[in-house]
């Protein structure tokens, strides 16, 4: 059975920055404001579809979303953008960047390229590219902002 990581074991693999820089723009906002084991948590539950987040004052104890990042992230995030329906990603490049990470790992102790193909359920070729490749992760920070810096 080939190795397929969990979003929400990222916490374990990367710093907190390096998870918030993976994520989109638009959702890194949100992993600010509640934290990065919350966002995980709501990428795992909802990823790929929109929620709706409940205004300040219509916060209930049993709202489907306390269960999965906590009363106390939902008031956060309702202080925000209450009212509005917010956009949960896949994780996707997290999990590739975990798959990755894991596969240079392993292939320190294994050598055989077709053995690590096997173990990650990948090609040749893919093994190959995410052994060669540098590691580099996307990086949210605009690249102008120290054009205006003083």
């Amino acid at each position: 059975m080939a190795y397929r990581p969990h979003i929400t074991d990222a916490p374990q693999v990367f710093s907190d920055e390096e998870i918030i820089n993976l994520m989109p723009k638009n959702f890194a906002f949100i992993a600010k404001l509640i934290g990065v084991e919350a966002s995980l948590n709501l990428i795992h539950a909802y990823g790929g579809t929109c929620i709706f987040v409940p205004n300040k004052h219509a916060l209930k104890i049993n709202h489907d979303i306390t269960h999965i990042i906590g009363l106390g992230s939902l008031k956060q995030l309702s202080e925000q953008l209450g009212g509005a329906n917010i956009e949960i990603p896949m994780g996707t490049p997290i999990t590739i960047a975990m798959r990755n990470k894991a596969v240079r790992d392993y292939a320190q102790k294994e050598k055989n390229k077709p053995k690590l193909a096997r173990h990650f359920g990948l090609t040749l070729r893919s093994i190959r590219t995410i052994l060669s490749a540098t590691e580099k992760r996307p990086n949210n920070e605009d690249r102008n902002y120290d054009l205006f810096a003083n």
